[in-house]
Formats: C-alpha cells, structure tokens, sequence
C-alpha cells in the first residue's frame, strides 16, 4: 500500500502522543480516516456533533497533560467545532483543530464550505496552517503541537487539502520538536521565599496550568513547609485535598463574600498557574493595585501574562511545578500565622460543605447532590457544565487527592456531557458523574448515544428546572419580576435516555432522592437521573433557611 501523506499525519499524531481522536466525519478528510482504519494506537471516537467533538478533546486534554484533537470538515464542520477553540482559548487548554478543506486546485475560488481558517478564527487561535506540500507535513505537525504546548497553552489548525491527503509521502517521516520548559531563576526564587518568610497573611492561588498528581503532592507539601492557606480558582477544586486544613476553598464563578473579605485582607498574593483574569482576581480587583498596595508573586510560564494587568513584585517565568520544586529546595521560614489560618479555615466552612438540618425539602436538587455526593469515590470523576445548579455540585462535593473535576471555567453551556464522555473512556473503571443543567444537556446531550455505543461508565444528572435558570437569576436581579425567554419546555429525560438505550431515573421530592439515587448508582453503563426542582428554590435561599 501507498504510504500517503494521511498516514504521515496520522503517524504524527502518534508521534506527539494522541492515542484518542473526537470527530464527525466528512468526506473532505476521507483519507485520514482511511489511514486510522487499521491502527490500534489512537482511538477515533465519533461523535454527533462537531461541538461536542471539540468540548471532549478538550477535556480529554484536561486529564493527559497532551494536546487533545478533533477533527471537522471544512465550513459548517470547522465553525461547529470552533466552541472547543474558544474553550481552549479561555481556559489555556492545548488543542489541535484538524479541518479537511477542499483542493488546493480550488482554494480561493469560492469552492463548497471552503473556509479559511486562519482568518475567520483568528482572535482565538495560536497558530494556523494550512498544509500545501507533503515535505514540509513533518515540519508543520510539529510545529502545530509545539505552538499549542508551549508559554500559554491553546489551540491551533491544521488544515488539510483533500487531494494532499491522498498524494505520496514515500521517504518522509513524522517528526516532534522538544518542547522548551522554562523554570525559575535563582533570584526570584530568593525574592520569592524573602516576601513569603516576611508576610503574615500570604495567601496561595492555584490555576490549572498544571494538573498532574506529582503537582498536587508537592502543592500540599509547599503549603505545609511555608504554612500558607491555598485557594482553588474557578472549577479548580480539585487541585488541592477539599479535607486540608490549609484549604481555604475555591473561588466560583460567583466569588463569595468570605472569599472576598479573606483576599482583601491578605498581605501577600501568590498566584501559580494562572494568568490572573477577570475571575480569579474578582473582577481584576485583586491584588490591590491602591494603597496599601498587595504585593504580588506571579508564577506562568509565558512573560505575556505576568505584569499585563498588575504590578508584580516578583514575576517568574516557570512552570508551576518546577516553582514548587524550588521553593522546597529552599530553606523556609514564617511568623506565627495561627490567627491567618483560622481565618481561612473559617471561609473554608462558610463556604463548603452540605447543612445537615434546615436545608428545605423543596430544594430537591440540593438533597440529590447530597445522596449523590455520599456514593461519590475518592478516584472519582466529576464533570460540571455552565450554569447555577453547580453551586451545590462544588459546596457538597469533597474531593480527593485521586478525583479529578472538569468544569466549564469560561461558562460554556454544553460542556458537560461530553467532558463526561472523555472521562469516561479515559479511565473506563472509574466513577464518572456529569452534572447538567437542562438548558446544558439539550445542546449536547446528543452525546449519550455516542456513550451508549461505547458503553461507558457515566451518569449523567440533569437538574431540570424548566429553565435557562442562570440567566434567569440574572434577570431577577437586575429587573425583578420581570423573567423573559428564559422558560423552557422539556421532555421526559429519563424516558429520553432510555430511548437512546441508556437507563433514566427520576426524582421529583427530596425524601425519595437517596433510595433513587442508591438504586441508579448500582447500574453500570450509561445513565441518567433527572431531578426535577423548582427554579425559584435557589442554593441562596436553601442557606438562609439552614441556618
């Protein structure tokens, strides 16, 4: 057989590591798929939409530290699957974005769905190519996964003629570029631990830049030798034990009044990994560029993102697991910092945790998460789509060194279901939960046939409140009594889901929420349990009546 310049790719992929693949299929790439016919080593998965495809590469990405991939089509196909480039983009997840484009005979001459991807997702992506020759496929391949690894992590194109994918690539060889890891210097680590040692309320902000385990150990470990609470940002509740007592909890996409009383009270910010947008600094409100000015460390490993928003006392340009690293090379000393602690631990319990008595039965959503929560695994896997029902989900939910939690940090609704459906062929033997709102679930639950087909491991919980409930909120507030357009009319989801060959549970009271739950937890393979709330039942309100 031909060695073709399909194959070349293909290899590239496998090159760079990429042993799963999300697309829908389109006769523009019609030789790469031919090329990953008989292979073993990367598993294409197929899904129902091209958005979905790009969301699960993404999360995919999440979980291995690797590029994640999917493949579209050209025009409709790549501007479906343009949500993954977006979340990729505001999350600082690496993606590569495969799109099959017509022949190089007929670019630029207004062929059927030809698009050019550089220009029309320009804001978004890294890097684009489009690939013209087969000698220089081994360069650009290469290229394209060190452009979405390296400083700032995000997505890039590749475009792929379709008569280039069948032309002969005899001779070549795919090939990867070392991929430069910058760590700190001497200096600033010095500078770094002198501000540390001198501050009495310093205060440890973790992104997700990293997200291996061996991170995680050694954030503890940094977090004990220099005594110094740590604060998750937006869905990053996973990077530290939920138990420790050093935990001071995470910042939502709603940060609480505790949170931010505890950061403004704080004499010393060290962000690691993060860029310090407009979430995790509350609006750019934090560190305090006023007087007294809060001094800032700020650990990222791309110079473009420290010092663009803020005055930044020490800015190291490193990873945020070589920073640590050095940091416990270096000797560590600190004011007594019992009172801080206490203070973060005390925003820690205003913040987290499921009220044992008061919480009213009609906020049935609540009392599920809680039965849920009680099933849930310390190796567990918890994905969280874009809306309010997630309050409960981070509040209850107390995750473990093992459990890893995908989350839509830039707020993109329709996330859920196909971060759950990466999760679960990535690790097929572990617990994975995916929470949806209904507005979230009917943008891409189409995703559960794809599940079903794979017979993954997933569960699925659909808060339905017949309503685009977060956007809701958001109108009370701003003109009360006055909801518009938000009302949704929903199916039966679990008669849904069993359409789809899935099994469907559902919980409409609070006092039959934990036998329901317990029944659909002992069923393996796709499921679903919708819980049916009351919109105006919200966690706030829940709170108030707990208390």
């Amino acid at each position: 057989m031909t060695y073709r310049v399909a194959e070349l790719i293909a290899d590239s992929l496998a090159a760079h590591g990429v042993d799963r693949a999300f697309c829908v299929p389109g006769e523009s790439f019609l030789p790469l798929l031919d090329a990953l016919h008989d292979r073993n080593d990367i598993d294409l998965v197929t899904c129902r939409h091209e958005g979905s495809a790009g969301l699960a590469a993404v999360a995919d990405a999440k979980l291995t530290g690797r590029a994640g991939v999917v493949m579209a089509s050209r025009g409709p196909g790549a501007f479906n699957a343009a949500l993954g480039l977006h979340v990729a983009a505001q999350e600082a997840i690496p993606l590569i974005m495969l799109v099959g484009q017509v022949d190089r005979p007929n670019l630029d001459r207004d062929a059927v769905q030809e698009v050019d991807c550089g220009r029309s997702f320009a804001g978004l992506l890294k890097w684009s190519v489009r690939l013209n020759s087969a000698d220089l496929v081994p360069e650009m391949m290469a290229r394209a996964f060190a452009a979405a690894l390296a400083g700032t992590p995000g997505p890039v194109a590749v475009e792929l003629p379709e008569d280039l994918l069948a032309e002969t690539a005899e001779g070549l060889v795919a090939r990867t570029n070392e991929l430069a890891l910058p760590e700190p210097g001497i200096d600033a680590i010095k500078r770094a631990a002198g501000l540390l040692a001198a501050s009495e309320k310093p205060i440890v902000l973790v992104g997700g830049e990293c997200r291996t385990a061996s991170f995680r150990e050694d954030l503890i470990t940094f977090s004990e030798k220099w005594h110094v609470p740590v604060v998750t940002l937006n869905k990053m509740q996973d990077q530290f034990p939920n138990d420790h007592r050093l935990w001071a909890g995470q910042f939502g996409f709603f940060t609480s009044p505790s949170h931010a009383k505890l950061l403004e009270r704080a004499d010393l910010i060290v962000a690691i990994g993060t860029r310090l947008g407009d979430l995790s600094s509350l609006g750019f409100a934090f560190p305090r560029q006023s007087e007294p000015r809060q001094p800032l460390i700020h650990v990222y490993p791309d110079t473009d993102a420290i010092g663009k928003r803020f005055r930044t006392d020490v800015a190291v340009v490193s990873g945020s697991h070589a920073f640590l690293l050095a940091m416990l090379a270096a000797p560590a000393t600190s004011p007594d910092r019992k009172q801080w602690l206490q203070q973060a631990a005390a925003v820690r319990a205003a913040t987290h945790g499921w009220p044992r008595i008061g919480v009213p039965s009609e906020d049935v959503l609540g009392h599920a998460v809680a039965a849920i929560a009680s099933h849930f695994k310390a190796d567990g896997i918890v994905t969280t789509d874009s809306g309010n029902f997630a309050g409960w989900v981070h509040r209850i939910f107390s995750l473990a060194p093992a459990t890893r939690l995908l989350g839509s940090a830039c707020g993109a609704m329709g996330s859920g279901v196909p971060a759950g459906l990466a999760a679960s062929l990535r690790y097929p033997d572990r617990q994975v939960i995916a929470f949806c709102g209904d507005g979230g679930f009917l943008m891409t639950g189409n995703e559960l046939a794809t599940a079903v087909d794979r017979r993954a491991n997933l569960m699925i919980v659909v808060s339905n409140n017949c309503s685009y409930g977060t956007i809701r909120s958001h109108q009370e507030r701003t003109f009360p009594n006055r909801p518009y357009g938000t009302d949704l009319s929903n199916p039966d989801f679990a008669a849904l889901a069993r359409s789809f060959g899935a099994s469907g549970f559902v919980i409409d009271d609070a006092e039959s929420a934990p036998g329901i739950v317990g029944e659909a937890m002992s069923v393996r393979g796709p499921v679903v349990v919708e819980v049916r709330s009351d919109v105006r039942q919200t966690l706030d309100k829940s709170l108030v009546a707990s208390r």
